[in-house]
């Protein structure tokens, strides 16, 4: 995908805050804003500019219209990924009520239907209380299909908050990733622990700060995922200064990390979800993919 300047961006795809306006973060848990709202922007500012940049298809953003059109403003939560120089999105959709769900497997893929119909079927009776696909430029040209999901589901028992993941394709599923979540101020000890127990890294000489970056321990929640292929680590409500270090210090694409930093003032009322994915690659620790997070 080509970078194109930003400037491109529809300024009508630049949103401004209003009354009423929901605040949560990527697990859609609220929270009240930090600073004054009025003349600020929404988090969906942030994807629009991020398709922009990246060149996607005007499929694309019709998608991610249908699907706030659909579900509601606030419903959905979109991550913008990066790897090897690409990005991509992920959208997450939401329903702690399980079983009493309204936002289903079903009526999401029916949204989705007339821009990439999807074979996959999920039983309603199963406890999921999240979901997510991944979406870019080949599935709304046709040029492949939505050939996979994501099944999250509770894992009680546990003395630390956790979640599972499941992967859903047409050869049914497959275990993939264990998330565990710790409050960043209290369990601080916990998540240095948890980080270090990992089937991928070597204890000798491992220096923990090179994933969990002190910049953006000042968050409100560390959430540490054990991968099939990797390890992971998010981190949850950091302030806008913390997103703008994260950009930079991973080497975004320029228009992206000026876009930010220009809108710093607008984006201030907003906490943000950042997250990194890790593996040890010729001896060194190595980022493999990295996504920001906003609500929709």
């Amino acid at each position: 995908m080509s970078l194109q300047d930003p400037a491109r961006l529809d300024p009508a795809r630049l949103e401004l805050a209003a009354p009423g306006d929901r605040y949560a973060d990527y697990c859609l848990w609220d929270y009240e804003p930090v600073g004054p709202t009025t003349g600020r922007l929404r988090q969906a500012s942030l994807l629009w500019h991020s398709l922009t940049c990246a060149g996607a298809d005007p499929r694309l953003f019709a998608l991610c219209d249908a699907l706030r059109a659909g579900l509601g403003p606030g419903r959905s939560v979109w991550g913008a990924k990066l790897r090897d120089g690409v990005t991509t999105w992920e959208f997450y959709f939401y329903d702690y009520a399980r079983l009493e769900r309204t936002v289903s497997i079903e009526r999401v893929l029916a949204i989705l239907a007339p821009f990439a119909p999807c074979g996959l079927r999920y039983a309603g009776g199963r406890p999921y209380f999240m979901f997510s696909l991944d979406l870019d430029n080949a599935l709304v040209r046709g040029e492949r299909g939505l050939d996979r999901l994501n099944i999250y589901v509770g894992n009680p028992g546990s003395s630390v908050s956790s979640g599972l993941c499941y992967g859903l394709t047409a050869q049914g599923l497959v275990f993939d990733n264990l998330y565990s979540f710790f409050d960043a101020a209290r369990e601080r000890e916990a998540i240095r622990a948890k980080a270090a127990c990992s089937a991928h890294l070597d204890l000798p000489g491992l220096d923990l700060d090179a994933i969990l970056w002190p910049e953006l321990m000042t968050c409100g929640v560390v959430v540490v995922a054990n991968k099939r292929l990797c390890d992971g680590v998010y981190f949850s409500r950091v302030g806008i200064d913390g997103l703008i270090a994260f950009l930079d210090r991973l080497d975004y694409p320029l228009p992206i990390r000026t876009f930010v930093r220009e809108e710093r003032r607008r984006l201030s009322h907003l906490l943000f979800d950042v997250g990194i994915d890790y593996a040890v690659t010729d001896g060194r620790l190595t980022v493999t993919k990295s996504a920001y997070y906003g609500l929709l």
